[in-house]
């Protein structure tokens, strides 16, 4: 039915990756011309079609309970395409304790991109949800080794089965796990929206590099986002750079999508999440300060006193938030530079002692952001 399929993924981890890989697979083996790209690779206005014949398929994973962000903009992004077909799946946080399998939420991820899509002229037929290992080190550590096969090992004909009934000219519509999925994900659209609009800018700025961080820069290179630069450090580049006594250290801006590349794949497992930082970023962000301070103006401005209704000081506390975390965060990175202060911050931090994941099979160079475009669905 389809000549051409157009996968593209994003990923941290490697998981959406795996997925897409997978898709491009079984299209290539119901006799399409398979193509395979991260998002940042792209060039859907010469990619994808105004045909029927053409199949889009968007992978990603789950951020709070819903698309990240980055995925949603490339799908706003994507020119118009009246007649062709498209699909979307989401990888959700699988887990497993002893024989039993317990499924993610993936939320409105699918819906929403789908729903763009379907803004877009594309006839969607089908979304999905994917269980892949659970890979929210920020949080927990990343499971074991055979946990991670056996949840692989059933997330791979799970993908195949739902690509032959897309390539088939089926829809993947009318389950029980998308009823379930959606009823999930309106349940949690308030988390959701929070997170869009304030966790994500507030995960981004919780990472630090520990005393084992080399200062290589691959954290920076490798990001999907470009949400890391390297800062400070002498002058100069290759074995100048890295030998220099000062390294430069990883600064995590506001666009990181707390993916977990960095801490996945870094060569010295130097990148580490703050959770004792975390407490006292949280503490500084819901300080009263910008109530506070009105309240000394109202008293140097009478007038003022108009601000004092319930909408305003909400609307003061909430703009206060994002300066807060750029500026607890900036004063952060600057003194994690001191060997005590970053000795103390690694070892108040739990993912010290966290196992790290990444999906068995992926490695860096196959995500790099430079990879070219196009690769073939069956290579791995």
């Amino acid at each position: 039915m389809y000549r051409e399929v157009t996968v593209y993924y994003m990923t941290g981890t490697g998981n959406s990756y795996r997925a897409a890989r997978w898709a491009g697979e079984a299209a290539s083996a119901h006799g399409a011309q398979a193509r395979v790209a991260a998002i940042e690779n792209a060039r859907p206005a010469e990619e994808i079609r105004n045909s029927p014949e053409d199949l889009l398929g968007l992978v990603m994973p789950t951020h709070g309970f819903t698309a990240p962000w980055h995925m949603t903009w490339f799908a706003l992004w994507l020119p118009p395409r009246k007649g062709a077909h498209a699909f979307c799946v989401a990888c959700r946080a699988g887990t497993r304790f002893g024989r039993l399998f317990f499924p993610g939420i993936s939320g409105t991820a699918t819906f929403l991109i789908a729903a763009i899509l379907a803004c877009k002229g594309f006839r969607v037929r089908g979304v999905m949800g994917l269980d892949m290992p659970f890979n929210w080190m920020a949080v927990v550590p990343g499971l074991n080794p055979s946990s991670v096969a056996a949840i692989i090992a059933r997330a791979r004909p799970k993908t195949v089965r739902f690509m032959k009934r897309i390539l088939s000219g089926e829809r993947n519509w009318l389950t029980l796990g998308n009823a379930l999925e959606m009823l999930g994900g309106l349940a949690l659209l308030p988390v959701s929206v929070l997170y869009l609009l304030f966790g994500r800018f507030f995960l981004a700025k919780i990472f630090f590099a520990s005393r084992r961080c080399t200062g290589c820069g691959h954290c920076a290179e490798n990001c999907p986002v470009g949400a890391i630069r390297m800062a400070g450090g002498a002058r100069g580049t290759g074995a100048v750079r890295r030998t220099a006594e000062k390294k430069p250290r990883p600064y995590w801006r506001y666009n990181c999508e707390n993916c977990m590349r960095c801490m996945a794949y870094c060569p010295e497992q130097a990148v580490e999440v703050g959770q004792s930082w975390a407490v006292l970023l949280g503490c500084l962000t819901v300080l009263p300060i910008p109530l506070y301070c009105l309240a000394g103006l109202i008293v140097l401005f009478p007038a003022l006193a108009a601000l004092e209704i319930g909408w305003a000081r909400e609307l003061l506390q909430t703009v206060y938030f994002y300066p807060a975390v750029f500026l607890g965060y900036y004063l952060f990175h600057r003194l994690v530079g001191l060997a005590f202060l970053n000795e103390l911050f690694a070892r108040t931090t739990l993912t010290r002692w966290y196992r790290r994941y990444h999906e068995p099979d992926t490695q860096p160079e196959d995500i790099a952001p430079r990879n070219a475009t196009g690769a073939k669905a069956g290579r791995s």
